[in-house]
């Protein structure tokens, strides 16, 4: 799982605006953020003790968030799955297994999560990656609302890493073709508000933990 692409700056968009728009969100709802170099200004780290948060928002209104616990046995699949329903359906607090949900022998950790998010209604997928080099093979599942059409996701591996990714461009673009094509977000302080409610309920999730954690 990597952060988009770099691409050109969408015409009439400042270079970076969105990504700085996200960062003084976050940092108005009390979390630590920090902006990676100007060369790569679509990235943004969240400081969180329960693992690293990483987030892109490219100007182009595509936008990724990753997590990854800080050792794959600090994976919790009630806590991926609550994650998981927050970034989707924005029903924050629902943070617990259904009752026997981890403790069936001989399923995966992904395997959990996709149980516990079925029964909460979302539709849970497979997505299978062939090594054919290697001859291996790696999956994980891609969660979605049913009949959304904002083209939001989530996947979670077996190591417990999770990642949210949407594309705001197509539903908040401007688009002209002549006398020559170009296109521009047309609200980009509508587009990063959007990024931080939907991340900042999962965020708040993940501090929380780490700091009991640590406590």
């Amino acid at each position: 799982m990597t952060g988009p692409a770099s691409t050109a700056v969408p015409d009439a968009q400042v270079a970076g605006e969105l990504i700085r728009l996200v960062a003084d969100g976050l940092a108005r709802c009390g979390l630590e953020v920090r902006l990676s170099d100007p060369e790569d200004a679509a990235q943004l780290t969240i400081a969180c003790e329960a693992g690293q948060c990483v987030l892109w928002v490219n100007d182009w209104g595509y936008a990724e968030w990753d997590y990854r616990p800080r050792s794959k046995d600090e994976a919790d699949p009630g806590l991926t799955a609550g994650m998981a329903l927050a970034l989707l359906t924005g029903r924050a607090g629902e943070y617990e297994c259904l009752p026997g949900g981890g403790e069936r022998d001989g399923i995966t950790f992904k395997g959990i999560v996709g149980r516990e998010l079925t029964a909460r209604g979302l539709d849970v997928g497979l997505a299978v990656y062939e090594d054919e080099a290697y001859f291996d093979v790696r999956a994980e599942i891609v969660v979605t609302v049913p009949g959304s059409e904002d083209g939001a996701e989530v996947r979670v591996a077996d190591d417990g890493w999770l990642t949210w990714t949407r594309d705001y461009w197509g539903q908040t673009a401007a688009i002209v073709f002549e006398p020559e094509f170009c296109g521009w977000i047309t609200n980009p302080s509508h587009v990063a508000a959007s990024v931080v409610a939907t991340i900042t309920p999962a965020l708040s999730c993940l501090c929380r933990v780490g700091r009991e954690r640590s406590a």
